[in-house]
């Protein structure tokens, strides 16, 4: 009799224990105190080019410490340095093309003006033989006179029309070149101010060409840790491909977890209070900043029994700069003296 009732009272006991379990698991995800737990991480600054560029150098190597300014890589866009190139050849070719133009100008103007001066001699000296003739014509009218001999005027009316007439051509041909000169002496500055505009589009556009080719040597935005370097030198990178990512010094943020099975009003703008799991005693205070919408699986290191996934909602909690959490940290966050609010399970 005796040895029949004792499998009885261990089925009690083993339903007993079952019980217990059921309602500490129960206790657990749906009581009011919320025992979750996150990560403390820092955004990562993602270092990019806007253009296509080849990997020249880098300087740095993950793990290294940088402070803001700090020269990180360096890089090559062919099409860029081409550029560059073709623009200072072409300023020095408007030089040169300007300095011909102009050299033609002036040679242009002397051919005129020598051209003038030997058509004006020409001319000048047709009329002192017209002046010499009339005037020899009418001392031999004085002459036959003072004799006693009677003859009629010199009839210099027709040499003095011409010479008249040649005046006139000399007046008119100066007046024609020095249109002709005035009009090259103005072509002249047209060719310099020509010359100054294409100048100073050029060296405009080689100034910003300039800015990007200084781009191109990479340095840290901010002084932090160099988390990885996602290229090789010689390789070719994609236009905002990252080249390398910075993480800060200290977390910046948690992200968290709340099991999808648990009760929670979790809402952004709550005050947290985030500490540290294990025996150190370091806790900073921080705000939700962000709660997701949709469940997701737990990152494998916050389940609490391997082997067996969870899945909740994603929490962010924004910390405040001088917290004394290291990053990669499991942490707890909780809201108000008691009351754990978000985490992984």
């Amino acid at each position: 009799m005796h040895r029949r009732l004792v499998p009885s009272k261990l089925s009690g006991i083993v339903w007993l224990a079952a019980l217990l379990a059921v309602g500490v698991i129960t206790w657990h995800f749906r009581g009011a105190r919320q025992d979750f737990r996150g990560i403390a991480e820092d955004v990562k600054l993602s270092v990019s080019s806007e253009m296509a560029v080849e990997l020249l150098s880098i300087a740095v190597q993950p793990g290294q410490f940088v402070k803001p300014g700090d020269t990180l890589a360096r890089l090559r866009n062919r099409e860029l340095s081409m550029r560059i190139a073709e623009i200072l050849r072409e300023i020095q070719d408007a030089s040169g093309e300007a300095n011909i133009d102009r050299s033609e100008s002036m040679r242009r103007v002397a051919e005129l003006r020598s051209s003038l001066g030997s058509r004006k001699a020409e001319l000048q000296s047709e009329i002192q033989l017209l002046s010499e003739q009339a005037s020899r014509n009418r001392s031999l009218v004085s002459g036959f006179q003072g004799m006693g001999i009677r003859t009629s005027e010199p009839d210099t009316a027709g040499i003095e029309e011409r010479i008249r007439t040649l005046r006139e051509q000399i007046r008119v041909e100066e007046e024609g070149v020095r249109s002709q000169i005035a009009l090259l002496e103005g072509s002249k500055g047209n060719i310099d101010r020509l010359a100054l505009a294409k100048n100073d589009a050029l060296r405009k556009e080689l100034a910003i060409l300039h800015d990007e080719e200084r781009k191109l040597v990479i340095l840290a935005p901010a002084g932090g840790v160099i988390d990885s370097v996602k290229f090789r030198p010689g390789e070719k990178v994609s236009p905002f491909s990252p080249v390398l990512t910075i993480s800060g010094m200290k977390p910046s943020r948690v992200r968290g977890y709340i099991n999808e099975r648990v009760r929670s009003d979790i809402a952004v703008g709550d005050s947290v209070v985030v500490s540290a799991v294990g025996m150190r005693a370091a806790s900073v205070n921080g705000v939700v900043v962000g709660v997701g919408s949709r469940i997701m699986e737990i990152p494998v290191r916050l389940w609490k029994v391997p082997d067996f996934p969870l899945w909740g909602r994603e929490v962010i909690v924004q910390l405040s700069t001088d917290n004394p959490l290291l990053l990669g940290e499991m942490v707890d966050v909780r809201r108000g003296a008691d009351k754990l609010l978000l985490g992984g399970s």
